[in-house]
């Protein structure tokens, strides 16, 4: 069943867009990720990983406000940032949320301005989001959330200094890590940035909740 400590717009939402039953993952991380506490989760493929990402962020941010982003989420590339954006305008079609994508192959002035003009997720790539920040344009001073997806795929040598940058920069913000594996650049951000009591750890894949590309 879903769980039913949500707020009631965004479990009719969810019953709505066909989200009758919980996977393990949403079960198991979505009231930590609620509590506040940092949060380290593997999973395979299917597992429900980004509908969980999705649903706990709404939860926590509920409705717009001021104009500087209170939830910032690293993914590896423009197709995984358009699919978690489409996720959240289906399953926030209740809310007023400013969803703004930040990446590659795109414009950044266009994405700079929407960015500052007022946002409340914004959903990138580590190299745009520090372009961006460089630019004075991404304010991390109300951020509450800052969660990487697809991990294993972000937290790699090459990134690693560009998310270093942003995680000191959020001193106080909960870190939320969704992989499929666990790596060792994934360990040294834990150690270097989280306060992770345990690695979550679910084995088995439950597809049936997700839709096509978004079951990460």
């Amino acid at each position: 069943m879903i769980n039913e400590k949500l707020d009631i717009q965004l479990i009719e939402t969810l019953k709505e867009n066909g989200f009758t039953e919980s996977t393990e993952t949403e079960q198991i991380c979505i009231p930590k990720i609620k509590s506040g506490r940092d949060l380290l989760c593997v999973a395979g493929d299917g597992s429900g990983k980004t509908a969980t990402l999705v649903v706990s962020v709404l939860q926590r941010l509920k409705a717009s406000l001021d104009d500087n982003p209170r939830a910032v989420i690293i993914v590896p590339d423009k197709e995984r940032a358009s699919a978690m954006k489409s996720e959240f305008e289906r399953l926030g079609e209740y809310t007023d949320l400013r969803i703004h994508t930040a990446c590659e192959d795109e414009k950044i002035d266009d994405q700079k301005d929407k960015i500052y003009m007022g946002s409340d997720v914004v959903i990138g790539t580590p190299k745009r989001l520090n372009k961006i920040y460089s630019l004075y344009a991404l304010n991390l001073g109300a951020v509450r959330i800052f969660a990487i997806d697809d991990a294993e795929l972000v937290i790699k040598s090459v990134n690693y200094p560009q998310i270093d940058r942003l995680a000191e920069s959020l001193p106080k913000a909960q870190r939320v890590v969704f992989a499929s594996q666990l790596t060792e650049w994934i360990e040294r951000f834990a150690e270097e940035f989280m306060n992770v009591q345990e690695v979550i750890e679910i084995e088995e894949a439950e597809p049936e909740n997700e839709e096509p590309g978004l079951a990460e």
